[in-house]
């Protein structure tokens, strides 16, 4: 079930992607035909805070039913246990190094606990759900792209022999929640997890699995989350050759924009957490820089409206517009982005003072045009009227 909130997402306006120098040394990796595909990319990212992670998963858990009793567990990858909890049924030791997400989502069960000790548990012991008779359990995480992260954790919890028992007998359940995920990621963890989910058993897998979140959206849509020319940033995604095949589209090839300053998923393009000796990151460790969270916490500046250099993405629109290029459908053809995208660079342009109301060069400028570097057209191959070569029976070569 999706928990309708108000949802305020940051997101990195043209004229912080264009003033960072950070962000400016990481678009200057792609080639020069990519790099307005990049920048768009960019702008389509959706970045939630800390405090609205917090505020969110308290809203969340406090619309579950008072009168029942909740074990509350953090979502996490268990690499060296096959299972959740040791012999005695005591939770297995994390690691003593930071852990990210997880540390984040362990303080705040241990926050919301305190604030519910009657009917919160924090990360229970066996002997404390069975002397408690608790038959809810609650997963928490912050984002879920594939699912294997979840049906993984689920699976450790059933590898211990009195809780695979419970689970058989249909004497507990498990609610899921986080802020986002794919619908597609119910049923991979539905899938996955230890059970049988045939329609003759009387405590269905699926009928013990429930989910909860604020954003619920098809991995294979990407058009909702990156706009109606998302085949320009699929397509950037996919020819970078420097990223790894399996990352280049995210984890999963889930290619979400959800990013969350407590940690930075996997299952978004890859070219902006991946690091390798070819290729620097944007987010490098997946974690979030202290530069990007003072850029998206920082207003318009009188400084930044009259900067000394300009990107090239916007000598290259000075450029259309001096060969008498002004429909904006065009613009976003010849840049290689879609029309919104193309509007908001036309609306830095003319907060920079560099075109007129009409789309025309301002004296100012045709003066940044004139002393920039010689501005070459993008060439941008129409691949709707190639025909391939094996495709061109009984034709002599050329």
């Amino acid at each position: 079930m999706p928990l309708n909130l108000p949802i305020a997402f940051k997101t990195l306006s043209l004229e912080k992607i264009e003033t960072s120098p950070e962000v400016q040394a990481w678009l200057s990796q792609f080639s020069e035909l990519n790099r307005t595909s990049a920048q768009m990319m960019l702008s389509r990212l959706n970045f939630i805070s800390r405090d609205m992670y917090s505020e969110w998963l308290k809203r969340a858990i406090s619309t579950l039913p008072c009168e029942d009793s909740y074990a509350l567990y953090s979502v996490r990858k268990i690499e060296d246990n096959p299972a959740l909890w040791d012999d005695d049924g005591n939770i297995v030791s994390r690691s003593g190094e930071s852990l990210g997400s997880e540390d984040l989502v362990y303080s705040l069960i241990s926050n919301i606990v305190r604030a519910h000790p009657a009917s919160m548990l924090d990360h229970p012991s066996l002997s404390v759900l069975r002397d408690k008779k608790i038959k809810n359990i609650v997963l928490v995480d912050d984002s879920i792209g594939s699912g294997d992260r979840v049906s993984s954790f689920i699976n450790k919890m059933l590898y211990h022999p009195t809780f695979m028992s419970w689970w058989s007998l249909g004497l507990v359940k498990i609610q899921v929640i986080s802020f986002a995920r794919t619908r597609e990621s119910e049923s991979n963890i539905t899938k996955n997890v230890r059970g049988s989910d045939h329609g003759k058993r009387k405590f269905r897998k699926s009928s013990k699995i429930s989910f909860m979140s604020s954003l619920v959206y098809n991995a294979t849509q990407p058009q909702h989350r990156w706009g109606a020319d998302y085949s320009k940033i699929q397509e950037l995604c996919n020819t970078e050759k420097r990223i790894p095949l399996w990352a280049r589209s995210g984890y999963g090839k889930v290619l979400a924009n959800i990013v969350f300053y407590h940690s930075v998923p996997n299952n978004i393009p890859g070219s902006i957490w991946y690091s390798n000796d070819r290729w620097n990151a944007l987010f490098p460790g997946r974690t979030f820089p202290d530069w990007m969270l003072a850029l998206l916490g920082s207003s318009t500046s009188s400084a930044s409206q009259h900067p000394g250099r300009i990107s090239e993405t916007m000598l290259h629109l000075l450029s259309l517009i001096k060969r008498g290029v002004r429909s904006i459908k065009t613009i976003s053809e010849r840049l290689g982005c879609d029309v919104s995208f193309a509007k908001q660079l036309l609306g830095r342009a003319h907060q920079l003072g560099l075109i007129t109301e009409q789309n025309r060069l301002t004296p100012e400028g045709v003066n940044r045009l004139k002393n920039a570097q010689p501005v070459k057209e993008l060439q941008r191959w129409d691949y709707s009227l190639y025909i391939p070569s094996s495709w061109r029976t009984g034709q002599s070569p050329t």
